[in-house]
């Protein structure tokens, strides 16, 4: 599995997640030469600090985890923090609760603020869609929002709403996801239940993350 390591990101968002459980990761990455971690709002000041400047991994965090329906000055708020913290990815989960609505033009704008704040650092920034909440259609039209505003990477699900409600990890329509995002926009996917002869497969379609929630070693 060693030829995938460098396109695994290690995510830690569940709620129970503990600072040991955080350095085990850390590890993880640094000895694998993975990809990057990713950790809550309130771990990034401390796992910027023990990682150093100079770390090759991308240190990356959540805005709006996990529905994405605050405010869009809250989260200007929270970026702001998260990149003064050290992160070098910001992923902001879109707010599906606008996007069900009729003013649903008030995604546009707020992407387009947030991307021009994360980019003004030339940092990275991610828009994560929850795939489990979204049809085709809606997929397809956020794909097109997000890449218009300037993301750099789309991330297929948040892995929040999908675990509670029995997801599982759908190959065919994961490797669709990839074709629907233009290629000069990155792809990140949670692999959680995915094989390894699935995650080559991912990576040899063009899908530039793995997102991991486990353990590797």
């Amino acid at each position: 599995m060693n030829h995938l390591f460098p396109y695994i990101e290690r995510t830690l968002l569940h709620p129970g997640v503990t600072v040991s459980e955080q350095y085990q990761a850390l590890d993880e990455v640094t000895q694998l030469g993975l990809a990057g971690l990713t950790v809550a709002p309130f771990w990034v000041k401390k796992f910027r600090r023990e990682m150093g400047e100079m770390h090759p991994a991308v240190l990356s965090t959540v805005i709006g985890f996990p529905f994405g329906y605050q405010r869009t000055e809250a989260k200007q708020v929270e970026i702001d923090w998260a990149l003064r913290d050290g992160a070098s990815e910001i992923e902001v989960v879109l707010n599906t609760s606008a996007l069900f609505s009729a003013t649903s033009v008030w995604l546009k704008i707020e992407l387009a603020k947030l991307v021009a704040e994360v980019h003004a650092q030339e940092k990275f920034f991610t828009v994560i869609l929850d795939g489990s909440l979204l049809d085709p259609d809606q997929t397809r039209k956020m794909i097109k929002l997000a890449t218009d505003t300037g993301a750099d990477f789309i991330k297929n699900t948040t892995g929040f709403s999908t675990s509670a409600a029995g997801w599982f990890y759908d190959h065919s329509q994961t490797l669709q996801f990839r074709q629907s995002v233009p290629r000069s926009v990155g792809v990140k996917i949670v692999v959680d239940d995915a094989t390894e002869q699935q995650m080559e497969e991912l990576v040899a379609a063009g899908v530039e993350r793995l997102s991991l929630s486990h353990p590797l070693q």
